[in-house]
């Protein structure tokens, strides 16, 4: 059963080549949800860690994205997932199946495809 979701992809143009694609099976994933929401915005560095501002050691690029579970009235429900890097439409195509299933908590999301959260976020060890 889906779950109502506001997805929003960072488009700060640091993604990677296959982006077009990617974004496209996005749009086609949201379009078949009944509350599914997307929306393309500036740069996501404050909610997750990707290599555009720092070198994290992935040396991957791709898109980068977090989707909010809500209720049918937008408001946010639960802790946003952080995903990305998506590289291709096997990428976001996994997202939209995981969405379509309603975002179980059940290993159907690959581990790869969930980003981190920013350093700042992350609590520092001495």
């Amino acid at each position: 059963m889906t779950r109502p979701f506001t997805l929003v992809v960072c488009r700060a143009g640091c993604d990677g080549p296959a982006a077009s694609a990617v974004m496209e099976s996005l749009r086609d994933a949201v379009r078949t949800a009944p509350h599914g929401v997307l929306v393309a915005t500036a740069c996501l560095r404050g909610v997750l860690r990707c290599d555009a501002f720092g070198p994290y050691g992935s040396g991957v690029r791709g898109l980068f994205a977090v989707v909010q579970p809500c209720d049918t009235d937008r408001r946010p429900h639960g802790t946003p997932i952080r995903l990305g890097p998506l590289t291709g439409p096997a990428d976001a195509a996994a997202i939209g199946a995981w969405l379509r299933a309603g975002m179980p908590d059940d290993g159907t999301l690959p581990q790869h495809l969930r980003a981190a959260p920013p350093p700042r976020a992350v609590a520092h060890l001495n």
